[in-house]
Order: C-alpha cells, then structure tokens, then sequence
C-alpha cells in the first residue's frame, strides 16, 4: 500500500526522480547485451515492478496520473509528426503489400484468440491493445491501453507477454531467409548471397547522431500541447472524451501530410516522445501488482501467440500468392509487428542497406494507423 511504501506518495519531486531515472535506465539497457536481447522496456518494468512490490516505491500517486494523463498524449504527436504517408506509397511498394497482409493477420489473430481464450472483463480491452501493438509498436500499446483504461496489473501482464512472445518472433524473422522451406517457398534467388555473406551479416548500422536544438524542441513541444489541447476539446465537445487519443492521432497525421516539409527538418521531437514513453512504462511497472499479473500472464502470452501465429499466416502466405521478394517480406512483417527501429536494424544487419528507409517508413506507418485500429477493435468488441 502507498502509506507503508518507503517513499510516500505525496513526496513528488521524489517519485519523479524515480520516474525520469528508471526511464533512463532503460535507454542505458538498449544498449548493453541483456537490453538488446529482451529490450530495456521490459527491464524497467521489471525493475519498477520489483521496487513497488517490496514497498520501495508507493502503487499509486498523483504523479503516476500525470504520466497518464499528459505524457502519454503529448508523446502521440512528438512520434508521429514524421509520418508522411505520401513517402509510406511512394518508396515501399510490395512492403507496404505484405504489411497490410500482416497487419490483417493480428486483426484476425485478436479475434480468434478473444472467442477462444478465457480473457475475462477485459477481453475487448486485451483484444485492442494487442492489435495495436502487433499493428505499430510499444507506442501504441501505450496509447490504446490509455484509451481503453486497461487494469496496470493486466498491462504489465500484456507487456511482458509481448517482450517474450515479441523478442522469440524476431528471432525466428531473422532466420527466415536461410531456412530452406521459406527460400524454396518464395523461390528468391538472392537470399542465399545474402544468408552467406557474413560480412554483411556483421555489419551494425549505429544511430545517426542526435544534435538537439533547443528552438525545434520548444516549438514541437508547444505544437505537441496544442495538438492535444484541440483534441480533447473536440472529443469533449462531440460527447465522447474517451477517445481524445484517437483525435490527437488524427489531428497529428494531418498536419504531418500538410507540412511534412517543414517538419522534417525539426529534431529531438522522436526522442521526446520516445523518452516520455519510457516514462510511461515505468509508471506502468510501478502500478502492478504481481500476483494479479501472475494469475493472467498465461493466458495473456498464450493470446499473444495466436496473434502472431496468425500474423505470420497471412503475411507469408498472402506475399507467396503475390510473388513478393522472401527479405522484403520479412522485414515488412518486423515492422508491423515491432516497430520501425527492429526492422531498420534488421535490414541493416543482414547488409539490405536499400530497405532501411522503406522499414522505417513502414513502422512509422504502423505508429500512424495502429491506435484507430486498436481502439476501434476494442469498442466494436464492446468496451
């Protein structure tokens, strides 16, 4: 309980050390080999998760509200200011393809898993968080779980099942090219060359460097608050403030079309974003109780399988019926399943310098159209 928690609730400036500084944990874990293997994300949960339960840290205080209720929302429009959709059509061609073929597959996946799986109250919750998540990223995990107020138990339970079910499918992504059944499948004359050369193989792109100005981050910023505060308005003033997230999408996609070449020049604002995402996560941990996310996580990473079963389905089997290239194919199915940064590494890794654009533009896509697809899963479903 909060009262017997060693740090107070109340004592705020000392939770949001906590905060920023588990957050910045996780950005140190990227980069070590354990963090790089089930992601720092699921470490500072685990971490957060671990200091809440043995009474370091209190479950719930004012501060974990605000992470909520502002973090969350203003991260949407610092992460998606960057998504022109023009560049998604014009430079991925048969990717973006075998993207919505995979992204059809966690849609159906969610469904099978939620009439057959014993789920509970938060079914429709669960089967919307998890479209999102295998349709965009953690990103949106963490927006439909704050559109749809999923349980923080649950949303530990969630996130831990997709790091594990998450972290084995790239792993399997990564074989792919070189297991015999999918090269004879898709008949690709090329991924040979690139399965042995080893080289190649141990090629690792590092992120390009950061140079933070302080006026692009003054002005995303203030952009990413206005952005939020129109669309709150409007979702209040159309009766249905709950989904405030999903106009904030909207809103923001919208002026990323409109001006994307003014934008494009801004930086710092993904890292923002990125870095209030984190934060996110460590509220999450915090929040959870591990003997309520214990008595779900079995069932939760048994749906998580089924979604990414079906997800697999669908995107190798739709792209064989398309005679679309084996490595495009598996780096699009990266992208939508984790992100922009998996797949762009993933392409780079394995010395495929050409589809590290077109993966990035494929994962921010998914950031883009993710959040609509979840939380309209889950209301359809009955939330």
């Amino acid at each position: 309980m909060a009262e017997l928690s060693l740090i107070h609730a109340d004592w705020t400036f000392a939770l949001w050390s906590a905060l920023v500084l588990l957050a910045a944990m996780g950005f140190w874990a990227d980069t070590t080999k354990m963090g790089q293997n089930i992601s720092g994300v699921a470490i500072i949960i685990a971490v957060a998760m671990l200091l809440s339960n043995i009474g370091v840290l209190p479950k719930s205080a004012q501060a974990y509200d605000i992470v909520w209720s502002y973090l969350v929302p203003l991260a949407i429009p610092l992460l998606l200011l960057k998504a022109d959709l023009r560049r998604v059509i014009s430079e991925t061609g048969g990717m973006l393809v075998a993207f919505f073929l995979g992204a059809l597959g966690t849609t159906v996946g969610a469904l099978i898993g939620y009439f057959l799986l014993p789920l509970g109250e938060e079914a429709p919750k669960l089967a919307g968080v998890f479209s999102a998540t295998y349709i965009g990223g953690s990103m949106n995990m963490a927006a439909v779980t704050q559109a749809v107020d999923l349980d923080p138990s649950i949303v530990t339970a969630s996130v831990a099942a997709d790091n594990v079910i998450g972290v084995i499918y790239l792993a399997f992504l990564a074989l792919v090219p070189s297991m015999a059944f999918f090269r004879w499948l898709f008949k690709s004359s090329d991924v040979s060359e690139t399965v042995n050369n080893q080289d190649d193989q141990n090629k690792v792109t590092e992120p390009p460097a950061v140079h933070l100005n302080l006026k692009h981050l003054g002005f995303v910023l203030g952009l990413s608050f206005a952005i939020c505060a129109i669309g709150k308005a409007l979702a209040e003033y159309l009766s249905v403030g709950g989904y405030t997230i999903i106009f904030i999408t909207a809103i923001t996609i919208a002026i990323a079309n409109i001006f994307p070449r003014q934008l494009k020049i801004l930086k710092g604002d993904y890292e923002i974003g990125l870095f209030f995402m984190y934060i996110f996560f460590v509220a999450i941990g915090i929040s959870a109780d591990i003997m309520a996310m214990m008595d779900k996580a079995l069932v939760i990473a048994v749906y998580a399988v089924i979604i990414v079963l079906c997800h697999a389905a669908f995107i190798f089997g739709g792209s064989r019926f398309f005679k679309l290239d084996l490595f495009e194919v598996v780096v699009a199915s990266n992208a939508c399943a984790s992100g922009p940064a998996t797949a762009a590494a993933l392409a780079a890794g394995k010395g495929k310098y050409d589809l590290v654009a077109p993966a990035v533009l494929l994962g921010v896509f998914g950031y883009a159209v993710a959040n609509f697809i979840g939380v309209m899963l889950a209301t359809w479903l009955g939330t």
